[in-house]
């Protein structure tokens, strides 16, 4: 079985794969940065934009995800603004918006609790995701090399692992579809759906 790495508001590939039997999230990982680990796209009025939750030196020293703490200067007010600012017009705002200022602005010092509780979240969107699908073996050092790999994937054109589906976006009016965005994208733009509507897991 194949470990993903658990990421912050994850691309909609991550979990189109997470719902395939065929992989389950990593629980003791190494953190590795400039991965979605600590951060997601999101679409605004200007394009793709990245957000990211700043996270504290770690010196140089290797480090466990669950190690990883979120940084002082972390300010979960801007990342709500600019939230508002590129879905504040999607047909499911109104009804997340109450939810999204709980998981940002509740105070957490380390960034595997504030994964976690996104995670969470976004599985209660679809029902038919096994959220409580884990691996609990110790962490080996191919593991991180997978995960980085699965991350890698995500930023390359033509050999995602997964075939994605278009669906409305925001700024359809401005943009062609931006597909793989952070499956926040999906849950503004379609509300509960299933996985099946975006996407399947490439076997070929």
């Amino acid at each position: 079985m194949n470990a993903l790495p658990l990421c912050c508001f994850a691309p909609v590939s991550w979990y189109v794969l997470y719902a395939d039997e065929n992989f389950c999230l990593a629980q003791d990982e190494y953190f590795l940065k400039q991965t979605y680990r600590n951060r997601f796209d999101i679409l605004t009025g200007n394009g793709v934009q990245t957000l990211t939750i700043p996270v504290e030196s770690t010196g140089g020293e290797r480090k466990l995800l669950r190690d990883i703490r979120i940084s002082p200067e972390y300010n979960g007010k801007k990342t709500l603004q600019a939230i508002r600012s590129a879905y504040g017009n999607s047909a499911m705002y109104d009804f997340i918006e109450q939810e999204l200022e709980e998981l940002f602005l509740k105070e957490e010092r380390f960034l595997f609790d504030f994964n976690t509780r996104s995670h969470n979240w976004v599985c209660r969107w679809f029902p038919k995701v096994l959220d409580e699908r884990s691996t609990e073996s110790k962490v080996v050092s191919q593991r991180s090399t997978e995960s980085k790999v699965l991350d890698e994937r995500w930023k390359i054109r033509g050999i995602r692992p997964v075939e994605l589906k278009s669906y409305p976006q925001v700024f359809a009016d401005r943009f062609p579809f931006e597909q793989d965005l952070s499956i926040l994208d999906a849950i503004f733009n379609l509300g509960k759906t299933s996985m099946k509507s975006l996407g399947h897991v490439n076997n070929s």
